[in-house]
């Protein structure tokens, strides 16, 4: 198929000058006197590439392109200009026209320089193509069908191409570090590393060391220069899970990293730089945390740039039944079992379940589910006593207010759950689809904390 050439121009040889040259080297030529009219052109689509001159009666070319970006930014549009105007054309293209032409000039730059055009213009086609298939594999696994889910994916959407410093709240297993894996994977940054850490399960004492690295001499035992995760996050994107669990002493040292991208390694008094991009995740509420003085108010403002809340799955109800159903298919493939289907039963008790676990909670108990179950149906009789305990854990004189059920219904659910794993944390802490450290935090908030810790 022959690009389309549209040219605007008043002069009726410069018109004729183009056509000639442009239609037998394999183009089909548009042309126009006034602007205007060639606007009607662009409008009804085929163009690929236009030449208008700057100077014109009317509607002058400055103007035109900038009715031609509004229509359609990716289309080139190169300017033709008298030498006296050159310093014009030049702030064209700072606005956005491909390049621009000397008059008189030689029909055969116009074809090279047309070439060019085309061949920009596929690419960034192309990327836009490439961006939008990553940007479905990477929500591909992501449900979100009800809103709140669906505000959370617009406000990821509008934070990845930015370096803002991004706050992702939610309770423990809504999916927080899924929501910042695709935040770097839609950024310009996708193709360099992606690195977590989780801020609550390195002990303070190395928490320092651990993000900026150490240098050799520095303590009894650091025989060499070793990177820490700041400096293996390279230009990519470093994620601070459970920042609200971040050691006080080291706060300030991380204020002054997000601020200005410099940094110490543990004994080193060469300023090091990083260009990494920062994202924290919490459970917790980070300015309650300042007010206590147990956060620095000054590192939360900082981070707090643009807040994502990710909802509880109580909270994604038209979610839970696609979530659990997508469960279903990536365990039995994963665990080499055939595929099953959910008893009609389970998926309403799965929605009405109040997931203190939230979605991980939910994937660990389809994966046991998938294991235990016989037949062609998981049934009621295959999901965890644990959790049909919890069903109906709520004593009849339950408070009417819902932070003293939930705070009831969480300490029944856990002190049932730790008894079913014989008192072992760490088995309680993978069915309920947590860190450990995580769990233990549960335990001490309620004076459980009687687990082996195994």
């Amino acid at each position: 198929m022959r690009p389309t050439v549209l040219v605007i121009d008043d002069l009726e040889s410069a018109r004729l000058l183009l056509r000639r040259y442009l239609e037998p080297a394999g183009y089909d030529v548009i042309v126009h006197s006034d602007a205007r009219e060639a606007l009607k052109s662009i409008r009804a689509g085929g163009v690929d590439v236009v030449l208008t001159d700057l100077k014109m009666p009317g509607m002058d070319g400055m103007t035109a392109l900038e009715q031609i970006r509004d229509l359609d930014p990716e289309l080139p549009v190169i300017m033709l200009t008298a030498f006296a105007s050159i310093d014009t054309a030049v702030e064209a293209m700072r606005l956005g026209a491909f390049d621009y032409l000397r008059k008189p000039f030689d029909p055969a730059e116009v074809g090279l320089l047309i070439e060019r055009a085309l061949k920009q213009r596929d690419i960034q086609r192309e990327n836009v193509r490439l961006k939008v298939r990553l940007r479905e594999e990477l929500q591909s696994g992501i449900i979100a069908s009800s809103e709140p889910m669906k505000q959370v994916l617009a406000l990821a959407e509008k934070a990845a191409p930015t370096d803002v410093t991004v706050l992702i709240q939610g309770d423990t297993g809504t999916g927080k570090e899924r929501i910042a894996q695709l935040i770097h994977g839609l950024s310009d940054r996708s193709a360099a590393p992606f690195v977590t850490v989780n801020c609550c399960a390195i002990p303070e004492s190395l928490v320092e060391s651990e993000l900026f690295g150490v240098t050799k001499g520095s303590y009894t035992g650091a025989t060499s220069d070793r990177s820490g995760f700041v400096d293996e996050a390279q230009t990519g994107t470093l994620l601070l899970d459970e920042i609200g669990d971040l050691a006080l002493p080291v706060q300030p040292k991380l204020l002054r990293l997000l601020q200005s991208g410099e940094y110490y390694p543990v004994g080193g008094h060469r300023k090091e730089q990083s260009q990494a991009r920062v994202l924290c995740a919490t459970n917790q509420d980070l300015g309650k945390l300042s007010e206590e003085g147990k956060f620095r108010s000054d590192l939360y403002y900082r981070i707090n740039v643009m807040r994502i809340e990710l909802p509880p799955l109580r909270r994604r109800v038209a979610d839970i039944p696609l979530l659990a159903n997508q469960f279903l298919k990536e365990s039995s493939r994963r665990l080499g079992v055939r595929a099953a289907e959910f008893d009609p039963e389970v998926l309403r008790f799965f929605s009405t379940y109040p997931w203190p676990g939230n979605v991980r909670q939910l994937e660990n108990v389809v994966e046991r589910s998938v294991l235990v179950h016989e037949g062609e149906q998981i049934g009621m009789c295959d999901l965890p006593s644990e959790l049909l305990g919890g069903k109906d854990a709520a004593p009849a004189d339950s408070p009417n207010d819902y932070d003293s059920a939930r705070e009831q219904f969480e300490r029944s659910y856990l002190t049932e759950l730790l008894d079913s794993c014989g008192g072992n944390v760490t088995q309680a802490a993978r069915l309920a689809g947590v860190h450990r450290a995580t769990f233990y935090k549960w335990l001490n908030r309620y004076n459980l904390n009687k687990g082996s810790g195994q």
